[in-house]
């Protein structure tokens, strides 16, 4: 009876990963461009000092990524 829970708790956690890996593939490409054709230094300026400015900035940035 538990052995059966355990390899159920595995397949269903087998099909989630098969079901995300596109996403998890694409957010990986998506970070590797972004690693290479933006500056760090870009980043650090715009989003590195103040305190309400960057968080705005980072949150309009990153409201879109999850649709």
């Amino acid at each position: 009876m538990l052995l059966a829970v355990g390899a159920d708790i595995i397949r269903e956690f087998w099909h989630i990963l098969l079901d995300s890996s596109f996403y998890i593939l694409l957010g990986i490409l998506i970070a590797g461009f972004l690693k290479v054709f933006l500056n760090a230094d870009v980043v650090q300026k715009h989003l590195g000092k103040g305190r309400f400015s960057s968080v705005f900035k980072a949150a309009f940035f990153g409201v879109p990524l999850p649709l």
